[in-house]
């Protein structure tokens, strides 16, 4: 009797753990799928802009331009894996990154979405630090929603 109480407490706890594992399996989140705009204004006056596009299938290419405060503008480019997890947005360039950028986020309006830098290179960034917003500039195509990473 104690030998089947025994096996059915493992079953118990290993079921559990499986259970917890696949909810914080990596997912995407709909809404962040589409091309998005953002720009960012850093303290020496380097204005960032980028046109970002994230695929149903968990990647993304973003394209970069900074605008120095002498008139050089830089651009440049990347692409990489995106997804969400434990109600965080991930994202890591391929294959210049080892470790991805965690991001909390939030949508403060219909089609706008605001990111706040929580990890980056495996160091905890400090509250508020970089800070930024994207607006949806053209929707997924309905075929590439119903891909998955």
């Amino acid at each position: 009797m104690k030998l089947i109480f025994f096996i059915c407490l493992l079953a118990g706890l290993f079921g559990c753990k499986a259970i917890s594992s696949i909810n914080q399996r990596p997912s995407l989140d709909v809404k962040l799928i589409g091309v998005w705009s953002g720009e960012y204004l850093e303290e020496g006056g380097t204005v960032k802009k980028w046109m970002q596009t994230r695929n149903a299938d968990g990647t993304y290419a973003i394209e970069f331009s900074f605008a120095e405060v002498d008139g050089t503008i830089k651009s440049f480019a990347e692409s990489g894996r995106w997804w969400v997890q434990d109600g965080l947005f991930y994202e890591i360039a391929l294959p210049e990154k080892e470790q991805p950028d965690r991001y909390q986020y939030s949508f403060k309006a219909k089609k706008c979405v605001s990111f706040v830098l929580a990890e980056s290179d495996g160091l905890i960034e400090e509250a508020n630090g970089y800070v930024f917003s994207e607006c949806l500039v053209a929707d997924p195509s309905p075929a590439s929603i119903g891909g998955s990473i």
